[in-house]
């Protein structure tokens, strides 16, 4: 998936565009908050790389719950520690020190 492979090599914007050109066809469809969810998350991501902290925020909160009806696992991709790092992250940016997190990698099945 060209999404994952743009995410998993920082490339957030270009993440975020490929799936939402996934998404524009299926709005309403049952996989539209599966993509949402993960141009949510990419958003955040973005957001952390450039120490937006309220835009990591908002997006990780927004992206997560989008994407958890879908967990464990959707269209081929584990979603479930896509989550996990997302709340972990979620927890350590509400401290004053802006925090070094390692971005996380999407791992397919």
């Amino acid at each position: 998936m060209r999404g994952v492979d743009l995410f998993n090599s920082g490339h957030y914007w270009e993440a975020h565009e490929v799936w939402e050109a996934e998404w524009t066809p299926d709005r309403k469809g049952p996989d539209s908050g599966f993509y949402k969810g993960l141009i949510q998350v990419a958003a955040g991501c973005l957001h952390y790389r450039r120490h937006n902290r309220r835009g990591a925020v908002n997006k990780w909160r927004s992206g997560t719950d989008y994407i958890r009806p879908y967990l464990p696992a959707h269209r081929g991709i584990r979603l479930a520690p896509l989550v996990e790092s997302v709340q972990g992250f979620l927890l350590a940016i509400q401290r004053d020190e802006w925090p070094d997190l390692v971005m996380p990698q999407i791992v397919q099945e």
